[in-house]
């Protein structure tokens, strides 16, 4: 069979599993299973399937119709224009997250900073502030072992970066960030769990799928931000800066929390005119 006719099947048995991204998810697993770009792919069309690659790509939309995302089936995706290591037990880094980097890139400059990013989960955050702020020091801070397995293999490669286990909600955790960094931070990002317990189990299936740890925010969806707020002061230079990504109708209540800590705040949008980052900044 030729990788044309192969894949309009794969795209029909895509589209019955995913309707609205079939055509790039098809390209997706092709992509991946001849190790090619997609412009290759488009050259190769004439060419013959081998049975193997037949039989992976197979396999894989077996699993996407079980509800796997896409994401864990590859066991990777992209962010900020970097390859990202994903599975199970990992949350999956979203697009609009790349609007909290470019916040943070912003505020870090060409200064040596140092940085937390808490709640870090694939560390992908921290990977691409690293990259892009080499001057920059990161720590990445997460609870999971399982995801935390995923934030030293993305940022191993990194000299300027400390991958420890954390968690946001202790208090001691923080006095011991301390105790190890020798000094407080200039700035703290973040994108914690923020879904209400209550509409976890409303969500898309696919996301179902992805750790509860990683989106479970408590009863109202806030318990991460009061206690990252509280405890900031422990690890947070006094004029130091404080990144969130929120949630739907988040943007307001977290910045009040911040002004009633002294923060000056500004909101942005993502890439859907969402409110999704609050800035804090302390003077």
């Amino acid at each position: 069979m030729k990788i044309a006719e192969f894949r309009q099947k794969l795209k029909m048995m895509v589209s019955e599993i995913i309707s609205d991204e079939s055509g790039a998810v098809t390209d997706l697993l092709l992509c991946d299973a001849f190790g090619v770009e997609r412009g290759e792919l488009l050259a190769m069309l004439h060419l013959n399937v081998p049975s193997s690659i037949a039989e992976k790509v197979s396999s894989q939309v077996n699993q996407l119709a079980k509800g796997i995302p896409v994401q864990y089936v590859l066991g990777y995706c992209y962010f900020y224009g970097r390859k990202v290591a994903v599975g199970s037990g990992c949350f999956i880094p979203r697009q609009d997250t790349e609007i909290l980097v470019k916040a943070a890139c912003g505020v870090i400059g060409n200064d040596e900073v140092t940085f937390a990013d808490i709640c870090a989960g694939s560390g992908c955050i921290t990977l691409a502030i690293a990259s892009e702020k080499p001057n920059a020091k990161g720590y990445a801070l997460e609870l999971s072992r399982k995801a935390l397995a995923y934030t030293e293999k993305n940022l191993a490669s990194l000299d300027n970066v400390v991958v420890k286990r954390f968690d946001a909600l202790d208090e001691e955790d923080y006095l011991s960030l301390f105790e190890q960094s020798g000094k407080k931070f200039d700035l703290i990002v973040s994108n914690p769990p923020y879904i209400p317990t209550e509409q976890i189990p409303m969500l898309d299936p696919q996301v179902q799928f992805e750790p509860e740890t990683a989106l479970d925010g408590g009863e109202d969806g806030l318990k991460f931000y009061r206690e990252i707020i509280r405890n900031a002061p422990i690890i947070l230079k006094d004029n130091g800066t404080i990144i969130f990504e929120v949630g739907i109708n988040q943007a307001k209540p977290v910045s009040m929390m911040l002004e009633l800590n002294g923060y000056s705040v500004a909101v942005l949008k993502d890439y859907g005119k969402i409110d999704r980052v609050v800035l804090g900044k302390k003077y």
